[in-house]
This record gives structure tokens, C-alpha cells and sequence, in this order.
């Protein structure tokens, strides 16, 4: 009987070590599941390759020890090794391998309860923010009030063309020729308009072009990022048409394919993502919603309101969407200025203890401690940086000198475009920013496409449109049909991409901008964020988190934590380097409904949080006047003899200048606004915002200032670039008000000492 019941047992142990072997028939052999599809996207696969070349990882034997780092010296560009023979104890994985399980259940959901309450806070705050007006509600202390905006803001289906020369020229991207149809003789620049800090020839900022003459039509090869082809027409004179193209720099990736390798051998579950940030200049939260801001890009970043919830019914039956796309209503900006929006933005500095010598210059006037795009270089990252109407940062004449690639400078100034913006074309059809026979943004969105279609695993890429800067309600709108474009496509073909659309700051209603609803609609600018949704079902407190703050109050410096916390991605709490100190991680953390604007850094004079009153006329007082007329001894001081001894040495004795003295005309608005957070004995208390006309050019100018009479801020709120005509260079164009009829051009009033 006891023997019956050994080979009873010894039966049951041979029945089972079958069934576990029939069992393993089916399992990969590190000891998990694999998907054998294959790999829908190539540029993922490729990106794939690059990064993790055939790295080498335990099995489930030594599972729990850390991922062999790979060989610093394996080039990433090529195919992976061959497998080799596996060692005991582990074997090397196959691109498929590692690229499935770095995407393993990355669409699994979360539990059902989570998603449903998810649907709903998204759905319920639709209302506010989408609303296309300044205040919409919030569950943050910050509130503002429900103001209404002035009757017909936009025109009624404006329209934009860009023809003001023919299109004589074309480009082929799969053979990088210039196809040039005009005949007789033509003449071709690849030298692009970047300008230096310094002069580099003949009192100008930029290269001497190079022309090559050739005799037409003709295919010529484009050898540089930026081809200028210039043919005369009837009349003998020049017509240019304007190419860019994106180039890779081997030299560059491969310096950065070291530092990729190391990071990702110190840190074995990084997954790198890549960044894109596309700055609006002047575009408010409540611009955008509307029909004249960027209703085709709204309505593509609303289809991806749901992107999370694509593939659950009933929003099924288009499949997963790539993306969730996030909206806050409660970005605080710092005045109008981009300088002081996009310093914090993009180094986690205010924008404060400047230079003023550098500002009368044109050059970036603060020392950054560390540029995010350095700190994504730092980790492997290639960066390109562009903005499209200039070739500095913020409106200076100082790239992004560490950036990698940088998008080309086409001579917008430089050969006139910029007198010929907005032109009517035809009833409600206007040119927009043309330069020549494209509109200026495409040429940065085309070349930023190419760089993310770049087969590198590590990409950080920003670029700032300024069609927006421009006064008019609805210039910002010429970007949105091409920009709705660039955007879908750029999802498409990025799925771990992650996206921040932000405007730098808004702008004073065109056409009333001493309107109450001005203010509000300055200092809050728009804001979406579109993740990855394979990130958001791997990580659901992102996706917990993003929903409550897409009404909580922040600021640009927020933005930028966030940013560097993503270069990070799984292990976003490693981030080190420059931080703001109250900063904080929109993604990791939730923003307190209590946070106020002394929790945030912001300075009192820029919070939108509270209600501004707008004084009567019979309110106001003589120490109101006496504000704007220190206001204008402030304006009148930057082309002062003083101030243009200081900017350039060799004024010295010579105060003649193009720049006009100004003098008060009248007085359009008082408001203020009170900051209960402040003592009510300081002077940050009751912050003062006056805009007025000056007798010169009639002129609008606001300033912002404290109780104490410290000016905090000062712009010029009519269009000063037409002023580039009779610019005194020595000083910031806005503050050189000048006749522009009677002077000559600035080369002739005014030229800076050549560098010998």
C-alpha cells in the first residue's frame, strides 16, 4: 500500500513537470510574455536602435541587478550587433525584445473607477476652459472676474495670403536642388541672416552674402540650411524667393551619442522623451478660443481632450488616439514682455539684475546659470532652438549659441518685409508676415518637423512664432492653419513626444486697450500640454495630476521644472541644476488651491489673482499725473546723453539722436489692484497701471507702478517697429519715438564703430 501511494505521488510530479513544460513552450525565455507583431512605427524602431544598440540584461535568474551598461565606443548609427552566444546567467536582448518591454501593457488601463471619474472632471470642465472669455472659473483661490469683451473683437472671416512675389523657384528634398525656371541671369546667397553680439562687417551685425551668378533655368545644389535666389523681373528689379532645409550634423550627434550611452549605462530605466515648446508671442488664453485666435488648432487639441478614452466606448471606433491633451486657465505672466516670461520658462531665473549695457546693445542682458537646453545636452540630448522673425533669443540679437541645430534667419527686416506686414491683398484677405512668396512660419515649422523626423532617440526642440506681436486682435491667426498641420503631423509620427503650446504672454485689447478686460487678458496667456497616452496609462498619477491642475494657479517657472523633470522620464524626482525655489512639478505633484502669487515667486506687481478697479475720471488725482510724469522722465532718460555715453564710447560729447523728447498728451485709464497677501502698509499693496498718449506721434504707452512710485514695468503700446526707420541703435527701439518722414535711414544717422 505504501508503495501504491510513492508512485502515486511520483505520477503527480510527472504530470505537472509536463504541464509546466507545455507552459514554457509558450514564454519567451526571459521568462515573459512577448508580443511577436511587428513594430508599427520605423522611426520608433529606429529610435530604439539608436539608443539601446544590443544591450545586454540579465534573466530571471539575476533579475533585480542592473541592466550592463553598453559600450561607450559603439557608434549608434547603424545596425545592432549580432547576438552573441549568451553567458551563463544572462543573454542579450533583441531590439524587439527591448522595445516591448519598455512598452509592455503600456495601454492597459487603470482600474475602471479611476478612468470613469477621470471622464468626468475632463468633461466638466469644458465650459471654463474653453471659454473664450478672460475669466473663466477655477477651484483656485486666484479669481478673477467674469468680464465680458468688447462687441465684434474679430473681423469676420479674415483671410491670409502670402503672393507678393511669383514662385519661380522650387526645392526637392529628396535630391536638396534648387529648381530655378526664371531665365537669363540669376544670382543665389546661402549665407542665412544670423546676426552676432558684434559687428562682423561694415558696421552691420550680420555676414556679408556670398552670391553665386548662374544663367537660368537651372537645378542647383542647396548646400547650406538657407538658399536666397534673387531674379529680376520686367523692370529690372530683384525678386527673391527664400528656401530652408534641415541638415544633419554628424559631427554633433556623434559628440552627443557619448553622453546618451553614459546616462542611459548610469540610469538603466530611462526612457528618454522628446520635448517640442511652440511659444505664441502674445496670445491669451482667451485669444486662442476665439475665431480670429486659433480655432483649427482648437479644434485639434480638443479631439485630443479625449485622446486618453479614444479607444473606450462610446468614443471608440477611430482606435487609440497617440495623445491626451491637457488646458490650464490659471498661467500667470509677467507683464508683457517676453524677456520676462520665457527667461523663467526656459532657466527657472526671473528675468531681473540686467545689464542695461547689453539691453542698449541688443544683446541677452542676464547671466542664466544654466539654459534647459543645456541641461538636456548634458543628458544626451540634441537641441535646436529658433525663433521665426529674428535670429536671437527674445527679441536680442544673442542665439541659442549651445543649441545643436538652430532653425535658418531669412531677412525679414533686412529686405523689407517687415513695413509690408499685414497688407491688404484684397477685402478681408491680408498678407500676413510674408517674406517674399511663403509665410515666415512655415519656413521655422517645416525645418523643427524635420528635426523631429530625425532618427535620434534624445530630442529637445523650441521655436517662437511672433505673428501675434503685431497690435491687430487677429494677427495671430495667419499661423493656425499651418501650425494645426505641423502639430498632427508631428504627433503622428512622435509617439513618446511630448508637447507644451503656451503663449509668452497675451496683449491689450486693439481695439480699447484701456479696457479693464486688457489687464486680465495680458498676464493670462494660453497653455495646453499634449502627453503621450502610453505614458499616462503607465504612470495614472500624471494623468491624476495634470487633470487638477488644468485649473490651478501657476507660473512660467512651473513650466520649467516640469520640463527638466521629463528629460528624466521614469524617474522624474532626480532633477538637479537651476530650479526656481517655489517651483512646481505639474506632472508629480498637484498645486494646492490655496497657492497664491507671494507662494509662487511671481512679483505683486504682475498678479492676476483679484479684482482690478478701473478709476472714473473723476477719481482721478494729481498724483496720478504726477506718475506718468516720471513715467515719461523714465522714457525721455533712455536717449539721454548719459544713457548714450554709457552704450556706446565713442558719443562721447555727441548728443545728437533721432529719438524725440515726449511730453504728456492726456491720461486714457487708472486702475488698481490690491494684493491683500501684502501688508497693507507697503507699497506692494496697491499696484497702479496708467496708460497714456504722448503729444509726439500720439504715441499710447502703459507703466505699472507701486505705491512708492518704483516703475516696475514700461511699454510702448502702439506698433514701434515702423520707428526701424529712424532708429538711434543706441537705444532699445521702443523708447527711440522719432519722425519717421524727415529722417534718413539709420545707416545714415547712426552707424556703431566697425571692429578692426
Amino acid at each position: 500500500m505504501r508503495r501504491l501511494r510513492y508512485l502515486f505521488v511520483l505520477l503527480l510530479i510527472f504530470i505537472s513537470q509536463v504541464v509546466v513544460f507545455i507552459g514554457l513552450s509558450g514564454v519567451n525565455e526571459d521568462g515573459g510574455d512577448f508580443d511577436r507583431k511587428p513594430l508599427g512605427d520605423p522611426g520608433n524602431r529606429r529610435n530604439s536602435e539608436l539608443l539601446f544598440g544590443a544591450e545586454a540584461v540579465f534573466d530571471v535568474g539575476a533579475r533585480g541587478k542592473k541592466d550592463a551598461a553598453p559600450s561607450s565606443d559603439e557608434p549608434l548609427v547603424g545596425h545592432a550587433r549580432e547576438t552573441p552566444k549568451r553567458s551563463q546567467g544572462f543573454h542579450t536582448k533583441t531590439l524587439e525584445e527591448l522595445f516591448a518591454s519598455s512598452t509592455e501593457n503600456k495601454n492597459e488601463l487603470s482600474d475602471d473607477e479611476a478612468v470613469k471619474r477621470w471622464f468626468g472632471m475632463l468633461q466638466n470642465m469644458t465650459d471654463t476652459l474653453f471659454l473664450d472669455e478672460m475669466g473663466p472659473k477655477s477651484d483656485s483661490i486666484c479669481q478673477v472676474p467674469d468680464l465680458k469683451a468688447p462687441a465684434q473683437m474679430c473681423r469676420d472671416e479674415i483671410g491670409w495670403e502670402c503672393n507678393m512675389v511669383p514662385a519661380f523657384s522650387s526645392y526637392n528634398p529628396s535630391t536638396r536642388n534648387i529648381t530655378v525656371k526664371c531665365p537669363g541671369r540669376f544670382r543665389v546667397n546661402q549665407v542665412d541672416r544670423t546676426e552676432s553680439e558684434e559687428i562682423v562687417s561694415r558696421g552691420s551685425y550680420r555676414r556679408k552674402a556670398v552670391w553665386k551668378y548662374y544663367q537660368g533655368p537651372q537645378e542647383i545644389a542647396m548646400e547650406t540650411e538657407y538658399a536666397d535666389v534673387v531674379c529680376k523681373n520686367k523692370k529690372m528689379q530683384d525678386l527673391h524667393n527664400y528656401h530652408t532645409q534641415f541638415v544633419p550634423k554628424p559631427a554633433a550627434d556623434r559628440q552627443q551619442e557619448g553622453r546618451l550611452r553614459e546616462v542611459k549605462g548610469q540610469e538603466p530605466a530611462w526612457q528618454p522623451l522628446c520635448i517640442l515648446t511652440v511659444v505664441l508671442d502674445s496670445m491669451s488664453r482667451a485669444q486662442a478660443h476665439r475665431s480670429c485666435g486659433l480655432p483649427k488648432t482648437m479644434a485639434l487639441l480638443k479631439k485630443f481632450y479625449r485622446g486618453y478614452f479614444s479607444d473606450i466606448p462610446p468614443s471608440s471606433g477611430h482606435g487609440p488616439m497617440s495623445h491626451q491633451s491637457f488646458f490650464f486657465s490659471r498661467l500667470n505672466a509677467i507683464s508683457s514682455s517676453t524677456l520676462l516670461n520665457l527667461t523663467p520658462l526656459f532657466s527657472g531665473q526671473l528675468y531681473q539684475d540686467i545689464d542695461m549695457g547689453k539691453v542698449a546693445r541688443g544683446i541677452y542682458a542676464k547671466d542664466i546659470k544654466e539654459w534647459i537646453w543645456e541641461y538636456a545636452a548634458q543628458r544626451g540630448y540634441i537641441t535646436s532652438y529658433g525663433v521665426d522673425n529674428n535670429s536671437g533669443l527674445m527679441g536680442t540679437r544673442t542665439h541659442c549659441k549651445a543649441c545643436h541645430y538652430r532653425p535658418p534667419v531669412l531677412p525679414h527686416v533686412e529686405h523689407g518685409w517687415q513695413k509690408r506686414e499685414n497688407e491688404q491683398v484684397r477685402p478681408n484677405v491680408l498678407s500676413g508676415l510674408c517674406d517674399g512668396n511663403h509665410m515666415l512660419h512655415e519656413y521655422i515649422l517645416n525645418y523643427t518637423r524635420d528635426f523631429l523626423k530625425h532618427p535620434y532617440p534624445a530630442k529637445w526642440a523650441a521655436l517662437d512664432l511672433n505673428a501675434g506681436h503685431r497690435g491687430e486682435t487677429e494677427s495671430g491667426n495667419q499661423v493656425d492653419a499651418e501650425l494645426a498641420v505641423f502639430l498632427e503631423d508631428v504627433l503622428k509620427e512622435n509617439r513618446d513626444l511630448v508637447v507644451f503650446i503656451l503663449g509668452d504672454h497675451g496683449k491689450p485689447l486693439h481695439k480699447n486697450p484701456s479696457h479693464l478686460g486688457s489687464y486680465y487678458e495680458t498676464l493670462l496667456p494660453f497653455l495646453s500640454v499634449l502627453m503621450p497616452t502610453w505614458l499616462l496609462r503607465e504612470r495614472p498619477d500624471i494623468m491624476a495630476n495634470l487633470i487638477d491642475n488644468q485649473q490651478r494657479y501657476m507660473v512660467h517657472a512651473d513650466l520649467h521644472l516640469s520640463m527638466k523633470s521629463l528629460l528624466h522620464y521614469p524617474n522624474m524626482g532626480e532633477v538637479d541644476g537651476a530650479i526656481a525655489s517655489k517651483a512646481v512639478n505639474v506632472f508629480t505633484e498637484v498645486i494646492p488651491q490655496e497657492r497664491s502669487c507671494e507662494q509662487a515667486n511671481i512679483p505683486p506687481w504682475t498678479c492676476v489673482c483679484g479684482f482690478m478697479q478701473k478709476l472714473p475720471e473723476s477719481h482721478w488725482t494729481p498724483r496720478h499725473t504726477t506718475m506718468v510724469q516720471k513715467t515719461l522722465g523714465y522714457i525721455n532718460a533712455m536717449h539721454s546723453l548719459k544713457w548714450l555715453q554709457s552704450s556706446d564710447t565713442s558719443a562721447l560729447g555727441d548728443a545728437r539722436t533721432s529719438c524725440l523728447d515726449l511730453h504728456l498728451r492726456r491720461i486714457l485709464s487708472v486702475v488698481v489692484n490690491e494684493n491683500k497677501d501684502e501688508d497693507l502698509h507697503s507699497a506692494r499693496h496697491y499696484v497702479y497701471r496708467l496708460t497714456f498718449q504722448t503729444i509726439e506721434e500720439d504715441t499710447v504707452w502703459s507703466v505699472v507702478m507701486d505705491s512708492d512710485m518704483d516703475i516696475k514695468r514700461v511699454r510702448q503700446i502702439t506698433l514701434y517697429q515702423p520707428y526701424d526707420v529712424c532708429w538711434d541703435r543706441r537705444v532699445p527701439l521702443q523708447f527711440c519715438v522719432c519722425n519717421k518722414a524727415s529722417q534718413p535711414t539709420p545707416s545714415k544717422l547712426y552707424r556703431p564703430r566697425s571692429v578692426t
